[in-house]
């Protein structure tokens, strides 16, 4: 009979293994998402992004000692806003950001992704999760979809071949 430790190295090898096989294309495919607006030669970076958020929110959730069974990866809305907000900050009218290289782009990006970084530890010190449980499902099912149905109508231009995208708005005289 097998000592119950090495049946528990197996499981957590496969299960490892398994969850790696989730979490590295989905990872590196929404980090060239939220890169994709400073051009194609960052690419490549975007994925090596995506490829860093994912280990490094993994060690960090074990060294906290999450014993929850989840892939460790970005998600699909934090991967939306974040390319939103880096596409705003590149094709902003402000003088400041006109002037100055993409370094002034970047250090600004990362340093309101450290922000959401101190608020997430901060709500989760105060236990701020327990208010998620009065936001209705139809809510959260909403908000995912809307950001998967953006994604989708995004890459569509692309994958037709379409070589310019116009953006989603309305008219001044359209009434709803």
């Amino acid at each position: 009979m097998p000592h119950p430790w090495r049946s528990n190295i197996r499981n957590d090898v496969v299960g490892g293994s398994v969850s790696a096989a989730a979490a590295i294309p989905l990872a590196m495919g929404y980090g060239m998402f939220a890169l994709v607006s400073l051009g194609d030669e960052y690419f490549a970076n975007g994925a090596l992004a995506g490829l860093y958020s994912a280990f490094f929110a993994a060690l960090v959730s074990i060294f906290l000692g999450d014993k929850m069974p989840t892939v460790y990866a970005p998600r699909i809305n934090s991967t939306f806003s974040l390319g939103a907000s880096l596409y705003g900050l590149v094709h902003s009218e402000t003088a400041v950001l006109r002037a100055h290289s993409i370094g002034l782009i970047l250090a600004i990006f990362f340093s309101v992704i450290l922000l959401g970084g101190f608020f997430q530890a901060l709500f989760g010190l105060i236990k701020g999760r327990t208010l998620l449980k009065f936001t209705s499902h139809p809510v959260m099912a909403g908000f995912q979809t809307t950001a998967a149905a953006l994604l989708f109508l995004v890459q569509l231009a692309n994958a037709s071949g379409f070589e310019e995208t116009k953006p989603f708005t309305f008219s001044t005289g359209c009434l709803l």
